[in-house]
């Protein structure tokens, strides 16, 4: 599928105030909106600094949503991402959200300036967000053949070389969690570039050392990793497929996808990994499982354009990539994160999964 995007299908409102006014909420939606508050609401999740609100109506008597205020001023990983337009809000701006297949909902309202950032609103899914508990066989399905859908919709397609989408270029979503990266951001409010420094020292003495040895290297200088990865077939890749950034229900035929400030044009198993990677204990079927699960998805959606010449290699370097990305967590999980606490013997068994891919994507370099 090819389209070119020549003007911009949304616009932002000037202002969050202009955008949340009552009349302007009763035209979205449909209903007579006289009153709207907001309150501060927080993630358990969330590590980049953004600002989450619940916004109600009508003293609580009329729909509610949620707005979420990002800037480059608080937020460190639209820093270390070079985020400078804001990539969850082009992506609506710019009508490409609206290409999702039917599989997924997007749940962005509208979007507006604010001061030097943006802001989103969104449907309140709240009560939909996939909690940190097991995936049942038929869950982890419905999640696989979403991921397949939406790489498949924008398989090859040029409009994501649009440079006013401002999508990630492919090394800084595996610089993003570098050594490097935290420690010029150790200064901040966010204590996740403290773990990543501690989780990367951690793991000198936590993985074999030719695994150690590689992804020294590579924090040291992801370039060569990136060109490996470059060469092969790429799509729209969400970046962040994790629990915590999708919502259904029973009875719902698609899947929310939130957030998608880490997108960026890349082979479709980076998604994959990220998927593997951060809901390692909640999967229902091993990891190689779910893995021949996407593969079978996507071959079916690709027909003729898949083949095994692009899918082996790129498998291998996309999970070489997703421990690149998030090794430090899983070491961490694995001796004293709290987070990890409850599944410490799952994130064990975890850095011997990921140490035998680390070697295989080496081998592609």
């Amino acid at each position: 599928m090819k389209f070119v995007v020549e003007t911009m299908t949304h616009t932002l409102f000037p202002t969050v105030a202009a955008m949340l006014a009552p009349d302007v909420m009763s035209e979205m939606t449909g209903l007579m909106i006289t009153a709207v508050s907001q309150q501060p609401l927080s993630s358990e999740y969330g590590r980049s600094g953004s600002r989450i609100l619940l916004v109600t109506t009508n003293h609580g008597q009329g729909p509610s949503y949620i707005l979420k205020r990002v800037s480059l001023e608080w937020d460190w990983l639209m820093r270390s991402t070079k985020d400078t337009l804001c990539r969850s809000v082009t992506l609506w701006q710019h009508g490409i959200l609206d290409q999702m297949p039917p599989e997924i909902e997007h749940g962005v309202v509208a979007c507006s300036h604010d001061g030097d950032g943006w802001a989103i609103l969104m449907e309140n899914v709240g009560d939909m967000i996939v909690l940190f508990d097991p995936f049942t066989e038929a869950e982890n399905a419905f999640f696989i053949n979403a991921m397949a859908a939406v790489h498949a919709q924008f398989w090859q397609n040029d409009v994501l070389d649009n440079p006013d989408l401002g999508l990630c270029e492919l090394c800084d979503i595996f610089n993003m969690f570098n050594p490097r990266t935290a420690r010029v951001e150790l200064n901040g409010d966010n204590n996740i570039p403290r773990r990543v420094i501690e989780g990367w020292e951690l793991s000198q003495f936590n993985l074999p050392t030719d695994v150690f040895q590689i992804l020294q290297s590579l924090l040291d200088d992801a370039t060569p990793f990136c060109d490996a990865l470059a060469q092969y077939p790429h799509t729209l890749v969400h970046g962040d497929w994790r629990h915590a950034n999708q919502a259904c229900a029973p009875g719902v035929p698609h899947l929310y996808l939130l957030d998608w400030q880490l997108a960026v044009p890349a082979p479709p198993v980076v998604d994959l990994a990220r998927y593997l990677i951060t809901n390692s204990p909640l999967l229902p079927v091993s990891k190689d499982a779910v893995i021949e699960i996407y593969r079978h998805k996507l071959a079916a959606r690709l027909g003729e354009q898949f083949s095994d010449e692009w899918w082996e290699p790129q498998l291998a370097l996309s999970l070489l990539g997703g421990f690149l990305q998030d090794g430090w967590a899983v070491v961490l999980k694995a001796t004293n994160w709290r987070v990890g606490a409850r599944n410490r013997e799952q994130w064990r068994a975890d850095l011997v999964w990921w140490s035998e891919w680390v070697r295989a994507g080496a081998k592609w370099l």
